[in-house]
């Protein structure tokens, strides 16, 4: 567990939001969830993500780019942060997300992108426009 620019939590919901861009999690069964704002706290240099989410109880961890419309720059920050966090993260199943404006889903260039992502990170990766919600 990350214990700097942390919060943990076993709230029901739990937002973040930037610039309508918005990723909530439901977390209806009040599993420990540690909350950390990677952005100028945890990584304060360079490339990195928004925030990153670890599910204690699941030994889970969520990545977060709360994205306006550069998506090849999203994809650098979340592999960055993933990077950064692997020795606490290492026994963790990988989810990375991006919250965009406007990126469509289905183009070829982006599902390769998703594939390239997944086989050389482990980390699944979400990507969708203005909001995402995960139940756990």
């Amino acid at each position: 567990m990350i214990d700097r620019c942390n919060t943990l939590t076993t709230n029901k919901i739990i937002s973040k939001e930037e610039n309508k861009r918005k990723f909530i999690i439901k977390n209806n069964s009040n599993k420990k969830i540690n909350i950390v704002k990677v952005d100028n706290c945890l990584i304060t240099n360079g490339n990195k993500c928004d925030w990153l989410f670890e599910i204690l109880d699941n030994n889970l961890v969520f990545y977060v780019e709360l994205k306006g419309k550069n998506i090849n720059h999203a994809f650098i920050q979340l592999e960055i942060t993933i990077n950064y966090c692997k020795s606490n993260h290492n026994k963790f199943k990988k989810n990375a997300y991006i919250v965009s404006s406007r990126v469509p889903n289905s183009g070829t260039d982006i599902q390769k992108a998703k594939q390239n992502f997944a086989k050389k990170l482990k980390t699944l990766l979400t990507i969708k426009n203005n909001k995402i919600e995960v139940a756990i």
